[in-house]
Formats: C-alpha cells, structure tokens, sequence
C-alpha cells in the first residue's frame, strides 16, 4: 500500500508540472501574426528653438554712389538693392549727412549751395506683405520728421511686420526732378551720405 501511495503521488506530481506548464504556455507564448498585440505607448516630447535675429544678409546692405552730371537739367533715380535678415519684425531706417546734396562752395545772393531729392524705401517679408515710405532728404537730417528717419530702434524706422530672409526685392531708391527752384544751383560738386540701420520691432 505504501509502494502504491508512492506512485499516485507522483503520478499526480507529474500532471501538476505538465498543467503548470500547459497554463504557461497559453498566455506567453504566440506564433508570429497570430494571438494578441503587446504593444506599449511612449510619449517623446522633442523641444528645440531658434534665436531671434535680424540684420543685413551678407552682401545684402544697399551699398553704392550715383554720379550724375548736370541733374540740376535731366534729375536722377537710382534703386540699391536691400536684404535683409531678420526672423521676425524689424525696423528700417535712413539718416541723411547733410539733409539733401550739399556744395562746399559758399553760394552768392541768388544761389542755391543744397539741392533737395528724395529717398524712398521698399521693403517685403517672406509671407509677401511689405511696407513703403518715402521723405525728402531735408527730413532725413537730424531733427527731421521723416516716419522712418534716424537710427534704427524698436520703435524708430519703418517697420515690416513680417520675417524677411530671402531677396524678395527690396530696396532703397534716391530721386530727384530736374531743379525748379527760385535760386540758381552754384556750380560745383554736390554731395550726401546716407546711413541705414535695421533693428528688430516688438
């Protein structure tokens, strides 16, 4: 009876290991495409920023001379190409040396020694939308109540509300008619500087 007591116990030894197993199986164990999807979600948050920037692109500040002869009879026009770089809105603006183009020489009664012209700027963003103005050279000059006269600031010049990065055709153009004024221009070489600066606008 003990030698039979033996055997059932390990008969029922050997079903407990076979069934433990068998469960084991049933809920691990798939072949590939069938039975259940494991699958766990994870969220990845990716952060990154550019620096706000604004200024001119390489090559891009309006630079040059306009030399024309006798523009007190045929007037003048001259565009400078402008790019700009800035990555958000920015401010343009113009400064003029002597407030229009000056003569050195001292003018007699019934001479002019500055002739006026004008300054116009064009500017465009990347989205497409632009800003214009334009003043005469004399409200360029310190004191001047051009609304993009002086140096550039973040409420000084004229501003484009857009991101502008490309060549999208801006520019600065200086122009004048022929002289009609009451006083004769004195002969001689008349002369102005122009300053730009661009700055980012709230």
């Amino acid at each position: 009876m003990g030698f039979l007591r033996t055997l059932i116990l390990l008969a029922l030894a050997v079903i407990s290991v076979i069934a433990s197993q068998h469960a084991h199986a049933q809920v691990t164990a798939y072949a590939v495409g069938q039975g259940a999807v494991n699958s766990v979600e994870v969220g990845v948050e990716v952060r990154a920023s550019v620096l706000g920037r604004c200024g001119f692109a390489t090559g891009g500040a309006p630079t040059g001379t306009i030399d024309q002869a006798d523009f007190d009879k045929t007037g003048f026009t001259k565009d400078f190409a402008i790019q700009l770089n800035c990555t958000g809105a920015s401010r343009i603006a113009v400064s003029s040396a002597n407030g229009g183009m000056a003569n050195a020489a001292t003018g007699g009664t019934g001479y002019q020694t500055k002739a006026p012209y004008n300054v116009a700027l064009y500017v465009a963003a990347d989205n497409g939308t632009n800003a214009s103005a334009t003043c005469a050279a004399a409200m360029l000059a310190a004191g001047g109540s051009c609304t993009f006269g002086g140096t550039a600031s973040t409420a000084t010049g004229l501003r484009l509300g857009g991101a502008s990065t490309k060549a999208n055709g801006s520019y600065l153009r200086v122009s004048a008619p022929a002289y009609s004024g009451t006083d004769t221009l004195a002969a001689g070489r008349y002369t102005d500087t122009l300053s730009i600066t661009v700055s980012v606008s709230p």
